[in-house]
């Protein structure tokens, strides 16, 4: 007769997942999608004004340029964390509850915030719920 062998489960108060830092960086991500996009678009205005005063034809091929260069890659990079920010939040707060840390964060519920997030026009939802569960990941677990 086989005895039932206990499943690997961490010490109590260790969080092993490491989905934390999809989180993180997607929360570091739009802080800086938003200030380069301030800069950006101060810089924009100012090199239009400029170009089309001065000279135009120096304006048009950096505009273009500069938008293949830094433009894409941030867009590409930023709809990659807000399509993996849902599945991180689900897989972390599941590994979080089942660490025993005192805290239980419903992983359906933060998963459903962070999708409703990628349909929330203007409105910087996945944003808030990435740093809330940051912070309160924080004060429970001790990490990030």
């Amino acid at each position: 007769m086989e005895t039932a062998r206990p499943t690997a489960r961490p010490a109590p108060g260790r969080v092993e997942s490491r989905w934390w830092y999809w989180i993180a960086a997607a929360a570091a991500f739009w802080v800086l999608a938003y200030v380069l996009g301030v800069v950006g678009f101060v810089l924009g205005v100012g090199a239009f004004l400029g170009g089309v005063f001065f000279d135009p034809t120096v304006f048009v091929p950096g505009a273009f340029g500069l938008l293949f260069v830094v433009v894409v890659p941030l867009v590409l990079f930023g709809l990659l964390v807000s399509l993996v920010l849902p599945v991180a939040l689900y897989l972390d707060a599941e590994a979080v509850g089942e660490a025993g840390v005192g805290w239980e964060p419903d992983p359906v519920l933060y998963a459903l915030v962070a999708a409703v997030g990628l349909f929330a026009q203007g409105l910087p939802v996945q944003p808030a719920v990435a740093v809330y569960y940051l912070y309160l990941r924080r004060r429970h677990v001790g990490t990030p």
